[in-house]
């Protein structure tokens, strides 16, 4: 030990720190190397996921912007706004129509203006020792069930009527101050729902020993000088069929679209629905951009290469190796569901380039959106449309897209796809564990009762690839997706590091404590050593110097 620690030149000054470190690094170094890398590496993944769902996020939001995939393909169209407006409803577009609408008379509501009084503050009641307000459903002619009686000895001024008149549901009342300054008058007006079913009308009695008579005098009355004027429907004609409605909004008239009556007319203004040609442009557009994108950055972030630090973050990584190829299969599926035909990309001028990215032939796409509209909505598109525009679809959760019959067979049964399907309250519902199992069907009455047996009619439903696309995206930042469980994974992997570090450390730490107490030790031997040595050799010297005096 002694000739290892003078080699060292030990004892006489060494740096016994930096040898016992240097001999931990020894195993500190490639041990530590290795945690750097596996670090590294979990956080190049996490990188490598966050661009990917960048640019994820980036597609959705611009795939979103367009609108539902299932309506922004059309346009509701009215050539006057200002007195009739046609909007699609239900989370579905309506087929191409055009139709001439004409707004023969508004809905209006039942209204009463009753008798004027000189003073807010003026007794309903008048003198009577009783007083009742009824409102009452129809008219004095054709009366109906009390809607509301109000004691007016309690209720006993107009801004208290007022306020409980309010509190009917369907009812509202102000008060309309008249007359001049100096002699105000104030009336109290009663407004109820619009339509003829909604009509009322009031009466203001007394009782004085059992008999009930018409209140007069001072006070709130209802002797006739009320001011009533009757609620009507609303009357339009679509193609001169006349239609009416207690409102003025119409959901019936046709499957999907709700039309409202604004004003009367004096001719007739034409509804609808018009394929949105610059929506499918936008759409095709936001598509091909979008996918070019996404492919460009998952072919970056899953690229190979010998020099880390040009690889991407999930190269060889198996949980995202297929994400290149099942983004390029969009590209070449085929949409099926709309007419009896299937349509692709290609077909409306998208080219496929060497390196995978699309390209759009603007060309062959204004020319496809020209001649054949209803091909680009298919593609672009979800389309849900029955051959019978009677008929609507309320909901097709989980339902394949494809061509649907939908049937009235001789017994009377309705079928789907010719299995048995649940009918009731104007719901046709596609039996579990068939082809249209979540399928429910919008059935009107005029349908069910009048088909005869033999009927048929064609429900075609497709999914686009907007929606598909949607999709994708959705399932791609779901925290559960493939690539998500990435992220999550290299999260805790680089937590888990953290730790094995804090362990690393604290064991490394011991080693060069252990060789520092060694080496300290082994020092003071040598130390001790040499100061013996150095009294010897004063020892001998004094000795020698002795003999030869």
């Amino acid at each position: 030990m002694v000739d290892i620690l003078n080699t060292l030149n030990a004892g006489s000054g060494v740096d016994i720190k930096t040898l016992a470190k240097n001999l931990t690094d020894t195993v500190r170094v490639p041990q530590q190397l290795a945690i750097d890398n596996r670090k590294l590496s979990s956080s190049a993944k996490i990188s490598s996921v966050g661009k990917i769902m960048s640019v994820v996020e980036q597609f959705s939001s611009a795939a979103t912007a367009i609108g539902n995939p299932q309506t922004f393909q059309r346009n509701p169209s009215s050539s006057d706004p200002t007195k009739i407006t046609m909007e699609f409803t239900g989370g579905s577009t309506a087929s191409t129509f055009s139709g001439k609408v004409a707004v023969n008379q508004l809905a209006s509501e039942t209204s009463i203006l009753f008798p004027p009084l000189t003073s807010l503050s003026a007794n309903l009641a008048g003198s009577d020792a009783n007083r009742t307000l009824k409102i009452i459903s129809g008219t004095a002619g054709s009366p109906g069930s009390e809607l509301a009686t109000i004691d007016l000895k309690t209720v006993n001024t107009l801004p208290a009527l007022r306020d409980r008149i309010n509190q009917i549901a369907g009812f509202e009342a102000t008060i309309i101050t008249g007359g001049t300054t100096s002699s105000p008058s104030y009336y109290i007006g009663v407004k109820g729902k619009a339509g003829e079913s909604n009509r009322f009308f009031a009466s203001v009695t007394t009782n004085v020993d059992g008999i009930t008579n018409n209140a007069s005098g001072a006070g709130l009355v209802a002797n006739g000088a009320e001011v009533i004027r009757q609620g009507t429907d609303a009357v339009i004609s679509v193609d001169g069929v006349q239609i009416t409605s207690g409102t003025n909004i119409f959901n019936d008239v046709l499957p999907n679209v709700t039309i409202t009556a604004k004003a009367v007319t004096n001719a007739d203004v034409t509804l609808s629905s018009t394929y949105n040609t610059v929506g499918l442009s936008n759409a095709m557009a936001t598509l091909v951009s979008g996918y070019n994108l996404m492919l460009e950055t998952i072919k970056t972030e899953t690229a190979f290469n010998i020099d880390p630090k040009k690889r991407g973050g999930l190269a060889n990584n198996a949980s995202t190796n297929g994400l290149v190829s099942e983004l390029r299969r969009f590209t070449t599926q085929s949409i099926a569901g709309f007419n009896d035909g299937v349509h692709t990309l290609a077909s409306l001028g998208v080219r496929t380039n060497r390196d995978g990215s699309l390209k759009l032939d603007e060309t062959a796409f204004a020319t496809a959106l020209k001649q054949t509209p209803e091909i680009v909505e298919a593609v672009l598109a979800s389309k849900q449309q029955i051959t019978d525009s009677r008929l609507s679809i309320i909901s097709a959760t989980g339902v394949p897209t494809g061509k649907y019959k939908i049937s009235k067979d001789d017994t009377g049964q309705w079928k789907i796809n010719d299995d048995l399907a649940t009918l009731s309250t104007g719901k046709l519902t596609g039996k579990a564990g068939t082809s249209s199992e979540g399928l429910i069907i919008s059935l009107p009455p005029g349908v069910e009762i009048a088909a005869p047996a033999g009927y048929s009619t064609a429900l075609y439903y497709s999914k686009g690839i907007l929606e598909r696309f949607n999709d994708m995206l959705k399932s791609l930042k779901d925290s559960q997706s493939s690539i998500q469980l990435v992220s999550t994974n290299a999260t805790k992997a680089i937590s888990d590091i953290s730790l094995e570090q804090t362990k690393f450390d604290a064991k490394m730490k011991l080693i060069e404590d252990r060789y520092l107490k060694q080496f300290s030790q082994m020092n003071s031997a040598v130390s001790a050593g040499n100061n013996t040595r150095s009294a010897l050799t004063t020892f001998i010297d004094s000795w020698t110097a002795g003999l030869k005096a």
